[in-house]
C-alpha cells in the first residue's frame, strides 16, 4: 500500500496538474487572461474575473490492498463585469477541462475525474457573482 508521505505527494502533484491544465487551457485563457487567473492563496488583491482553489479534501479509498484516494477539489469563481452569464461561461470551461482531466504519477492513475456541483449566485453586496465548482477526482494505485 502507498504510505502516508507518498499519499501527501501525490496530493500536492494531482493539485498541481489540474491547475496547469486548468491555466494553460486556450478557452479558459479566453475569460481570465493569459497567464489564466487561477490562484491557489497567491493574491490579495486580484483582477477580475479569477478563480481560486479554495480546498482540496482527500480521503482514502482503497480496496483488495491496493491504495487508492478520493479527491475533491473546490474552485470559487469571482465575477463583476459579465454578470452571471459570463460566470457560466467560465465555469463550464473549467468543467470540460475537470471532466476531460488524466492523471498519473507516483505509482497512481486517475480512474474517473468529474464536476459533481457548479452553480452561480450573487454575493450579498450585489456588487459581484460568484460560481462555485465542485471536482471529485479519484486515484488508485497501479498495479503491475
Amino acid at each position: 500500500m502507498t504510505t502516508a508521505p507518498m499519499q501527501a505527494g501525490a496530493e500536492k502533484a494531482l493539485q498541481l496538474s489540474l491547475l496547469n491544465a486548468l491555466r494553460s487551457d486556450p478557452n479558459i485563457q479566453a475569460f481570465l487572461g493569459n497567464p489564466a487567473r487561477i490562484f491557489d492563496g497567491e493574491s490579495d488583491q486580484p483582477i477580475f474575473p479569477c478563480v481560486e482553489l479554495e480546498r482540496h479534501d482527500v480521503r482514502p479509498n482503497g480496496s483488495a490492498g491496493h491504495a487508492g484516494s478520493t479527491h475533491t477539489l473546490t474552485f470559487g469563481l469571482r465575477a463583476r463585469a459579465g454578470g452571471r452569464a459570463e460566470a457560466m461561461r467560465i465555469l463550464g470551461e473549467l468543467r470540460r477541462v475537470i471532466d476531460a482531466f488524466a492523471f498519473s504519477s507516483e505509482g497512481l492513475r486517475s480512474v474517473l475525474s468529474q464536476t459533481v456541483y457548479c452553480d452561480v449566485m450573487r454575493t450579498p453586496d450585489l456588487r459581484e457573482f460568484r460560481g462555485v465548482i465542485r471536482a471529485r477526482i479519484i486515484l488508485d494505485e497501479v498495479v503491475a
